[in-house]
């Protein structure tokens, strides 16, 4: 059985009743000019009772010009030739100066991509790097070839918050309005190494399914947690261990060294950076990444506002449409985020004279390094062969992969680069619009609201990284027959802490961003027709809330795009800023609950 709380309707007979005083009705004045009992009679002044309304400025007289009966509020208007009067009393427990309103929503909020490339404009591909003629290598240009990323690569950033709303009604249609909202951080991950590996049927546990069939069964029934990648950063390319270059060491019932190699090494993305202050006969590189690739955008915003709402300037069956003043603070912070990893073996299974020996090749028909045979030869497409030129490098092994340049052999032989760019934006300022409504209160509701701000904007922005440029080292200048090498970086080498490539900057603004906010949202009253629901206490005059909300801000700070992706640490040029802006959106859904009090 549900009972409703009606005590507070009680509580003005209860005052009446502990008063303990006489409460007597009111009657209407005499006539003027009426003699009273014992009173003189007409035409003697002063001695008349007063008529309604005559009692002293300040005072509250026998017969008060204004009844406490009467209305509290009146308002009288005129719509299409009818005059109409809106009146409130004012007295009882049931009526109140204001009606209260408050919603408790949880959001899912879908912000923006990033736009642009991660790197620089305008610089070679790794292919064209790598192959300036054109004249052999022209069948990689139907796959992708260690390209450039775009930053929209990255998934739709989703992300749930919370937030509170409300405010309050007056009698002539005016009102206060609220809110504020948080959405949680949340970060979305584009990984192009396992979106190349869901591509493929070839694994190590299939490798071993297969080699166990063909053995006859004996093989080890699991891996004992080792995988291929494992091998590779532990012992084939592990500090301080001699490269392999002869693919004589087993590994098991792995393979041998080139064998985990053309499954480990794929062909991912490049960052490609101008080289500043270097010489060149180009004015750029492009770095291939052949372990990791990793982009991520992390997004959490939140912020509050509050508004005026003015009597309704259109009102007319149920629909009013009210203007608002107000004001706003919105936060913004926001990261890119890059993490790759690359090693720095060379490896041809297709090239030509101009091809430098250090580059890193795939055949053009798969794009991926096929398993080798373990025997070498030139001039063959087969995973493992080299066909590159020969020059004073280090060995070349019989499966085509090349050690690091003689004289100069690294202990380290995996490149580990990162990018870090966040953006923190404080936007605060003026807010004006339109709220409307259609429908009552008691019954389907909807309302939404129009706005636009002029904000001002306060930015920060942070950036820190390490190992981005052309980690390679030593190449043949592209296009020439010059052997003469070009090394851009110090050490990649990240063991101990940063390299000497590590970089970071700082810069900070203030200007105006336009902001544009939409949203609608419809109060169902369906909790009093759900079981369980309609006896919870809570819910007695709550409504469903569901909502969408369209949130624009111009002239925003993007983490990626603000970064100049120059590279020649050598010469003292690094990754730093110049504060690129784009349009930041956000979509966000709501539901929740409503109470009308």
């Amino acid at each position: 059985m549900r009972i409703r709380h009606s005590l507070k309707a009680l509580i003005p007979v209860i005052l009446m009743l502990a008063g303990a005083q006489t409460v007597q009705a009111q009657g209407g004045p005499p006539m003027q000019g009426m003699p009273g009992p014992g009173m003189p009679g007409p035409g003697m002044p002063g001695l008349g009772m007063p008529m309604a309304g005559q009692q002293i400025p300040g005072t509250y007289g026998m017969y008060p010009y204004q009844s406490p009966y009467q209305g509290m509020f009146e308002q009288t208007y005129q719509r299409d030739g009818t005059w109409f009067q809106n009146s409130v009393n004012g007295f009882g427990p049931t009526n109140r100066p204001r009606d209260w309103f408050m919603n408790l929503d949880y959001t899912r909020t879908t912000t923006r991509k990033m736009a642009g490339i991660v790197g620089a404009q305008g610089v070679p591909t790794y292919l064209q790097q790598n192959d300036p003629g054109n004249n052999d290598m022209n069948q990689m240009s139907f796959f992708r070839y260690f390209d450039a990323a775009s930053a929209s690569i990255i998934p739709d950033l989703k992300a749930s918050g919370i937030r509170l709303s409300g405010g309050f009604w007056n009698p002539d249609g005016s009102g206060f309005l609220y809110s504020g909202g948080y959405q949680f951080e949340d970060t979305a991950t584009f990984d192009a190494r396992q979106h190349v590996l869901a591509s493929q049927v070839l694994t190590g546990a299939a490798l071993l399914q297969f080699e166990r069939n063909s053995h006859g069964g004996n093989l080890p029934y699991n891996l004992g947690g080792r995988t291929d990648r494992d091998i590779v950063e532990n012992e084939i390319l592990a500090p301080g261990v001699t490269f392999d270059s002869g693919n004589l060491v087993p590994h098991d019932f792995f393979g041998t060294t080139s064998q985990i190699l053309d499954r480990t090494l794929l062909n991912l993305y490049g960052i490609p950076t101008t080289i500043g202050q270097g010489t060149g006969t180009v004015n750029g590189e492009t770095a291939p990444y052949d372990l990791d690739f990793i982009l991520k955008h992390k997004v959490n915003t939140g912020g509050v506002n509050a508004a005026w709402a003015f009597s309704p300037v259109y009102e007319k069956d149920n629909f009013k449409i009210r203007p608002i003043v107000g004001g706003r603070y919105f936060r913004i912070d926001e990261t890119f985020r890059f993490d790759g990893a690359s090693t720095l073996l060379s490896y041809i299974t297709r090239g030509d004279s101009d091809t430098p020996i250090n580059a890193k090749t795939f055949l053009p028909d798969t794009g991926i390094l096929n398993i080798t045979t373990g025997t070498g030869g030139t001039g063959t497409t087969t995973g493992g062969t080299t066909t590159g030129g020969t020059g004073t490098t280090g060995a070349t092994s019989s499966a085509g992969y090349t050690a690091p340049i003689a004289g100069i052999i690294p202990t380290h032989l995996i490149v580990r680069s990162y990018i870090n760019s966040q953006v923190v934006s404080n936007l605060s300022g003026p807010e004006l619009g339109f709220q409307y409504e259609l429908g009552r209160t008691k019954g389907i509701q909807v309302t939404g609201s129009t706005r636009v701000a002029a904000m001002f904007n306060n930015e920060k922005l942070r950036l820190n990284g390490d190992n981005i440029g052309n980690f390679m080292g030593h190449q043949l200048l592209p296009g020439t027959a010059d052997p003469t090498v070009i090394l851009r970086m110090f050490d990649t080498n990240t063991t101990q802490g940063p390299s000497q490539n590590a970089f970071s900057d700082t810069a900070s603004n203030t200007h105006l961003s336009p902001l544009f906010e939409q949203s609608l949202n419809a109060q169902i009253p369906i909790f009093g027709r759900v079981p369980v629901l309609r006896d919870m206490w809570q819910l007695e005059d709550a409504k469903l809330s569901l909502g969408w909300t369209f949130l624009l801000i111009g002239q925003v700070a993007e983490p990626n795009s603000s970064i100049v992706y120059n590279s020649n640490p050598l010469l003292g040029d690094y990754l730093h800023y110049k504060i690129d802006r784009d349009t930041f959106t956000q979509n966000t859904f709501n539901v929740g609950i409503n109470w009308n009090y």
